[in-house]
């Protein structure tokens, strides 16, 4: 009934077509089968490939897809056009994708496109119903109008059929372990695991533990909680866990790290909970504990997870080994998020001396406040002489002691930039000039004690001064105090 009639041109959805996908879809009893037979419809009458895409947390599923031989499982639900029709809740079209959608579909030639949301007048959007053809349609706007007619029809029956499906936990897992790769910290990823094991779950609170991994014999680092989540209503178990004893979360993420994931498999008050009395005391009665582990041969951290309840729950097997693979997921996260950490780290640093360079200070002197940031710039005195006499390896001795000295003369919160080959800039957050010239003082006897000399021109950022101007107002103090043996700082007017 629903075959490709090729010898058919379609010009538009009649109402009878309307009327066709209105009642297979009627005829449906859930919602993911609606949605296929509304696609199956409107793909025998156009030849087109069609789909609906529904709205689930932070993405568009695709539940129904018809026209071509691979479609994508999900997409952001802020993406291209489906993701404009989603915001807007107003059909769209373009006339001719055929540059914007080029290699989407291998093989496939792109048309026009026409996407419309599947609401009702008042409501918000759930889903996206989109045509894609492999030819340029004619009066587009036509076609988002009658699409949209298919929209609102196909959406009722949605509602009928007691609205959006729940997500899968296939559906949830996707949609953690995406989001683990939009971590841009440790802490950030360790949180998102915490909400993740949460909800897969569906136990009450979650926390990361951490202990930095130190070679057999050295002194251990402390124990510390990275990161934890409490659904609302539930106890606040990891509040209570982070204060145990130190060597009671120890023995226990030692333990973790050690055998591997383990779980609850009963009420503590007829099970035999000796080794765990402390967790116990602290109101757990659910415990499920992971070790968070990636696969580099010699991991950077112990990382051990501890999802908990209050009350006694008898969770799935299936459930701890969906979320172990998540862990799993979340700990080579972590070692890429370390790995581009240190690549970044390297690409912004001087080899030489440790220290930030030009690109970093430019981004650090556009966030300079006027009245409150002042600029120290700084050269070494007679150190060509030293390269020249003694050569480039002495030269380079004497920049990272140097560089090492003023580095740490300088008070929290300041920062020390190379910018040239014996040039330095430091940044300051002062109350006033005297603060800063006080700081520069310090820099000189640093300077000195580490057997050099440097000048320093000192200038504070003015309202409404550029801070390129600030820097060149240091810069030329700068020099004035390099011709003026009777003063190492000098500052601008």
């Amino acid at each position: 009934m629903y075959l490709v009639r090729r010898d058919v041109m379609v010009r538009h959805l009649s109402e009878d077509v309307i009327a066709d996908v209105a009642e297979v879809a009627a005829g449906c009893d859930s919602v993911v089968r609606a949605c296929n037979a509304a696609v199956s419809v409107l793909h025998g009458h156009l030849g087109a490939a069609v789909d609906v895409l529904l709205l689930s947390p932070g993405q568009l599923s695709v539940v129904a897809f018809s026209g071509a031989w691979q479609a994508p499982t999900a997409v952001p639900s802020h993406y291209g056009v489906v993701g404009h029709v989603l915001a807007t809740g107003r059909p769209t079209t373009i006339d001719d994708a055929s540059i914007a959608y080029a290699g989407l579909h291998t093989g496939r030639p792109v048309g026009s496109v026409v996407c419309a949301p599947l609401s009702e007048a008042a409501d918000l959007p759930i889903g996206v119903l989109n045509i894609e053809f492999d030819h340029v349609v004619a009066e587009p706007a036509r076609w988002a109008d009658e699409l949209a007619e298919v929209g609102r029809r196909l959406r009722r029956r949605i509602d009928e059929l007691g609205g959006l499906p729940a997500e899968t936990r296939a559906e949830l897992l996707l949609r953690h372990t995406l989001g683990f790769a939009t971590a841009h910290s440790g802490a950030q990823l360790a949180e998102m695991a915490c909400r993740a094991a949460v909800e897969l779950t569906g136990l009450g609170s979650a926390t990361v533990l951490t202990r930095r991994v130190v070679p057999v014999g050295q002194p251990r680092y402390p124990l510390r909680q990275t990161a934890a989540h409490t659904a609302a209503g539930a106890h606040d178990l990891p509040a209570r866990v982070a204060d145990l004893p130190p060597q009671t979360l120890a023995e226990l993420v030692d333990a973790v790290c050690r055998h591997g994931a383990s779980h609850t498999l009963g009420d503590p008050a007829g099970e035999d909970v000796r080794g765990f009395e402390p967790l116990v005391q602290a109101g757990v009665r659910t415990l499920l504990a992971f070790p968070v582990r990636a696969s580099a041969p010699e991991p950077r951290l112990d990382v051990a997870m501890l999802v908990m309840d209050e009350l006694a729950v008898r969770v799935d097997p299936s459930t701890v080994t969906v979320l172990e693979l998540l862990m799993a997921n979340a700990a080579e996260c972590y070692e890429r998020l370390g790995t581009l950490q240190q690549m970044q780290a390297l690409a912004e640093t001087d080899p030489l001396t440790g220290l930030r360079h030009l690109g970093p200070f430019t981004e650090r002197l556009a966030a300079t406040r006027p009245g409150r940031t002042a600029l120290l710039v700084i050269d070494v005195d007679n150190f060509k002489q030293i390269n020249d006499r003694l050569g480039h390896a002495e030269g380079d001795r004497v920049l990272m002691e140097l560089s090492a000295a003023m580095r740490e003369s300088l008070r929290h919160g300041d920062e020390l930039f190379r910018v040239g080959g014996d040039e330095f800039v430091a940044v300051l957050d002062v109350p006033d000039a005297a603060e800063a010239v006080r700081v520069a003082d310090r820099l000189v006897a640093a300077a000195r004690d580490s057997g050099s000399a440097v000048s320093v021109g000192m200038a504070l950022r003015r309202p409404g001064e550029p801070a390129q101007s600030t820097l060149r107002r240091a810069d030329q103090a700068m020099y004035t105090a390099k011709q003026d043996p009777q003063h190492s700082v000098w500052s601008a007017e």
